[in-house]
């Protein structure tokens, strides 16, 4: 009796015991852990895309919890998680988001915080369960939020769906065509291109050559130079004395030039106030005139009307000379510069071989009247001397002067 009641036990203890197992299973299955505090989230999605009751939560890559049940409504689908550590904070920006790892691998919804959540900013003793839990910062228990569709077999499916439609309903199989047509012309056109180029390249390399040998004709001028240059600095550092020396009596010559232009400043200045620069203007008109008798005496010298011109020339040319001679005596009485007078005597001695020689002209002149006969001057075209002063003078004295 007493062996029967322990078997009878011994069965009931096996069946509790198991049935404690199924359900710690079951438990565990579902993620429920009864040693630790979880909290509950909801999380809006507009498509579950896959996701079913029991699919993982994970945070960072790292599996954190379970799908406890899913809500279908008018345009939503609300997916109700549940976080098992209650120590665990996600942050109010953190995304939900579906992904699907692989094609055939389990779909589970994502938390992902933002990449510029700093952890030391939470404040301490904060906790997703009220009233420590703050909800701008963390997520509530309770709270709800929008998920976001992420990428899955589904979704991928549908997007090769539409492409495949909008490459049969448009005409990119004809513009490929077309494009690959272009690109073989192109390629072509390349080709030719690059063959013109590897022609030019040859032509370039020729050009480098010729510039090589360029360069080393003008490495070769360029040592020259500086050979001469260095000669030309050796010669200034073995000439450097005499050009000093050379330099000085520059300076000093422009000093003694300096010198002499201060002492002729007093003698310009009383040379314009006095009259001489009126004898010297009165003296080249005189001037200018016999220029001019002489140069009709020239181009007339074989015609014998033209002597009597030629005497008022030489009448002129005494009256020159008598108005230098005035001007000399006026220059000897205004200056005393021995200098200016030796000047002006050399100027007047000038004047005086002027007249010499237009003695011996008009004596050459007489000689060839004597051998030719008196020819009858036109009376047209003779000028008969006149009374009126010649270079200052009266007739008369340039008649006395001429006997004289």
């Amino acid at each position: 009796m007493r062996s029967r009641t322990l078997r009878e036990g011994s069965v009931g203890l096996l069946i509790l015991a198991g049935i404690g197992l199924f359900g710690g299973l079951v438990l565990w299955l579902r993620g429920i852990n009864p040693g630790a505090r979880s909290y509950r989230l909801q999380v809006e999605l507009q498509d579950a895309s896959g996701v079913d009751v029991g699919s993982a939560v994970r945070f960072r890559g790292v599996k954190v919890g379970s799908v406890t049940g899913l809500e279908t409504a008018t345009n939503s689908v609300i997916a109700e998680v549940a976080i098992n550590s209650g120590e665990l904070l996600i942050p109010r920006q953190a995304i939900a988001e579906t992904t699907q790892s692989g094609f055939i691998g389990q779909v589970f919804i994502d938390f992902r915080p933002p990449a510029t959540l700093v952890s030391a900013t939470l404040p301490e003793g904060l906790s997703p369960f009220p009233p420590n839990c703050d909800s701008s910062r963390v997520l509530c228990d309770g709270d709800r939020l929008k998920g976001q569709t992420g990428a899955s077999f589904d979704e991928l499916i549908r997007s090769t769906t539409a492409i495949a439609e909008l490459l049969d309903n448009s005409n990119l199989i004809a513009n490929a065509n077309r494009t690959l047509l272009n690109a073989d012309r192109t390629l072509t056109r390349f080709s030719t291109v690059a063959g013109e180029l590897t022609t030019a390249a040859r032509g370039v390399n020729q050009l480098t050559r010729t510039a090589q040998g360029e360069l080393k004709n003008f490495s070769v001028a360029a040592n020259s130079v500086t050979q001469a240059a260095n000669e030309v600095s050796d010669l200034v550092q073995a000439n450097r004395g005499t050009i000093a020396s050379t330099l000085t009596n520059l300076d000093a010559s422009g000093q003694e030039l300096r010198t002499a232009i201060s002492n002729l400043s007093p003698f310009l200045s009383r040379l314009e106030k006095s009259q001489l620069l009126a004898n010297l203007e009165t003296l080249a008109a005189n001037g200018a005139k016999a220029s001019a008798n002489l140069k009709d005496l020239t181009t007339t010298l074989n015609n014998p009307i033209t002597v009597l011109g030629l005497a008022q020339t030489l009448d002129a040319a005494r009256t020159t000379f008598l108005n230098t001679q005035k001007i000399t005596t006026d220059l000897d009485r205004i200056t005393g510069d021995a200098t200016f007078r030796a000047n002006l005597i050399k100027l007047i001695n000038g004047l005086s071989k002027l007249v010499s020689s237009s003695q011996e002209l008009e004596r050459q002149l007489q000689a060839l009247e004597t051998q030719t006969p008196n020819p009858q001057p036109p009376s047209q075209t003779t000028t008969t001397p006149s009374s009126t002063p010649v270079g200052g003078l009266p007739a008369d004295r340039l008649q006395s002067k001429k006997e004289e």
